[in-house]
């Protein structure tokens, strides 16, 4: 699939599969890929058909990352997301719109300095500074993270080595973080996870290490990726970025179109709890399957015109966010910092177009789809 599956552009590739291999067994990685939109949305929608219990398909022993939220199901999973819930909610997440908007101003008169590589200056370190505020971490080991979250989404030979070694440093990391958090309680995430009971019992080590590692990647991951695709496909159709200059209106669209035609996480993974039936493919009973959001957000079933880029689209149904049960926690946040960021960008620069002279580096990853590198003119 790595010579198929263009890292820049996977949508022919998708278009072929929905076609013809809507459900389609990858003998090399012995894992079931879905492409069409029902059958995605109902294998990431039907937890009584398919688990998330995906870790452990890939490494038995466990370990934080299977037992964290996105590795649950019910009822683990319902009472592991109450913990976290209220942070997420519309309401709490728009009375963090002041410190995101300040953030971007600082980011944005980088830019203006400067630095081109447009993840570096501003798409990377905008939502990892408000998940480690949200969490209560230091902004100082950015570095850090970005190296552990390429690391665990990654989809490279180099970061499947790598992984065990990341995982190893967040576990360290955090467990000292919450041994100093018991010493000295705050109002930040660490804390509150900490303090969280579940049926009368405090969450074990394992599986507060696994919330707060998911919490620190999925917090800075999507919406990274979310803002460096806008830019990019607004390059690609010229005219977009003027548009949206002249109509502040149509933004919330646009990202919304955005996180359809470039979803910023492609796939997941799910395991199959009996045998099942899809598009008339037989998956048995504990396979591993690959649902792909990305085609699924492409599929001319659901969508008109649906290879066509189109911030004036209506009824988009798309699910970047996931579906059910697992819907991304984070999606107010990831809305709200893509609309500041978006606006604050608008309002600084005239044009800011990608620079073709120098590398577009994407992600090296199955998972997770945008750019490690992504140099802008701004103007």
């Amino acid at each position: 699939m790595e010579n198929l599956w263009d890292r820049l552009d996977p949508y022919p590739f998708y278009r072929n599969m929905r076609a013809d291999k809507p459900v389609y067994f990858d003998d090399t990685y012995r894992i079931y890929g879905v492409y069409r939109y029902q059958d995605v949305k109902k294998v990431l929608g039907d937890y009584n058909l398919f688990s998330s219990q995906f870790g452990k398909a890939f490494n038995p022993e466990g370990g934080p990352f299977s037992e964290s939220l996105i590795n649950q199901d019910p009822p683990a999973h319902t009472k592991l997301r109450s913990i976290v819930m209220k942070a997420f909610t519309p309401r709490a997440v728009e009375r963090m719109e002041s410190s995101i908007q300040d953030i971007c101003n600082e980011l944005v008169e980088g830019m203006k300095k400067g630095e081109t590589d447009f993840v570096k200056s501003f798409t990377y370190p905008l939502p990892v500074t408000v998940i480690a505020e949200m969490i209560g971490i230091p902004i100082s080991d950015m570095d850090k993270f970005k190296r552990w979250s390429d690391t665990v989404v990654g989809g490279s030979p180099e970061s499947y080595a790598d992984f065990p070694t990341a995982m190893k440093e967040m576990s360290d990391y955090f467990m000292n973080m919450i041994k100093l958090r018991k010493q000295d309680p705050k109002d930040d995430l660490i804390s509150a996870v900490i303090a969280a009971e579940v049926d009368g019992e405090k969450l074990s080590m394992i599986q507060t290490l696994g919330f707060l590692i998911l919490l620190l990647i999925a917090g800075n991951e999507t919406t990274t990726n979310l803002i460096s695709n806008a830019i990019y496909v607004f390059d690609q159709h010229p005219g977009t970025y003027e548009t949206l200059r002249n109509d502040r209106s149509l933004v919330p669209q646009a990202i919304e179109e955005v996180l359809r035609y470039r979803s910023p996480v492609q796939s997941i993974f799910r395991v199959a709890k009996q045998d099942v039936d899809i598009a008339g493919v037989t998956v048995p009973s504990g396979a591993v399957l690959q649902p792909w959001i990305g085609s699924a957000n492409h599929d001319e079933r659901v969508f008109n015109n649906s290879e066509k880029f189109d911030i004036y689209r209506k009824d988009n149904r798309h699910i970047a966010f996931g579906e059910g049960i697992h819907y991304c926690l984070g999606a107010p946040l990831a809305r709200l910092e893509a609309k500041v960021a978006m606006n604050t960008l608008l309002d600084n620069f005239k044009t800011i177009v990608v620079d073709r002279k120098k590398p577009i580096v994407p992600q090296d990853s199955d998972i997770v789809f945008g750019f490690k590198e992504l140099h802008v003119k701004a103007e």
